[in-house]
């Protein structure tokens, strides 16, 4: 970008950050990319160069979040408690990485939510992340593969969905999620026949 005196990657950091701060001031839908390259200092034409449109930049703002969230999940994956116990946690940690945000930063999380809807590729990615993670530890486990993980994943949506996601987290809402992880993990380790 010319005049910033910044590299390729440090003018999309710098404008993903001014976006994070517009959206929070003035909301999700107002967000300008000629008010961001304004607040660089640079064209609105200079911020085409990194986002082709408001969804791109959107998209990279979505993905700075996301990237919070992945690596407290890695390093849960990572961790030396049991398969089963990893799991739980892992669920759990979705849950508070999202009902706070929904609280925190509610325009942010409404970006989100509306990338979610919109199946962005960012979202897609980042699902797929999240199933070979969730694979990888219902696997160690011991109690099958994708397929199992998969299951699992939907029997928490009422707990991670963005559109189900209250402002919290609510200790309530964690114990019930623990709850329901740990009768389907049960479920999963009763079942009769050969996992993959």
């Amino acid at each position: 970008m010319p005049r910033t005196g910044l590299s390729p990657e440090d003018a999309r950091r710098r404008a993903v950050e001014i976006a994070l701060a517009r959206i929070r001031e003035h909301g999700f839908v107002k967000l300008r990319l000629a008010e961001v390259a304004r607040d660089m200092g640079v064209s609105h034409a200079a911020l085409y160069a990194h986002f082709r449109d408001k969804a791109a930049l959107l998209d990279a703002v979505t993905e700075s979040w996301l990237c919070e969230a992945r690596a407290r999940t890695a390093s849960i994956c990572a961790g030396s408690a049991p398969a089963a116990e990893r799991i739980e946690q892992w669920f759990v940690a979705r849950y508070r990485i999202k009902s706070a945000r929904a609280q925190s930063d509610p325009e942010i999380f409404y970006g989100f939510n509306e990338a979610t809807a919109g199946e962005r590729p960012v979202i897609r990615d980042h699902m797929r992340h999240l199933r070979e993670e969730l694979t990888a530890l219902v696997a160690e486990a011991g109690l099958g593969g994708r397929d199992e993980a998969e299951m699992l994943e939907e029997a928490m949506s009422a707990f991670l969905h963005p559109e189900l996601i209250g402002p919290g987290p609510r200790p309530e809402r964690e114990a019930a999620l623990r709850r329901l992880v740990r009768v389907v993990l049960a479920g999963l380790a009763a079942e009769p026949g050969p996992r993959r």
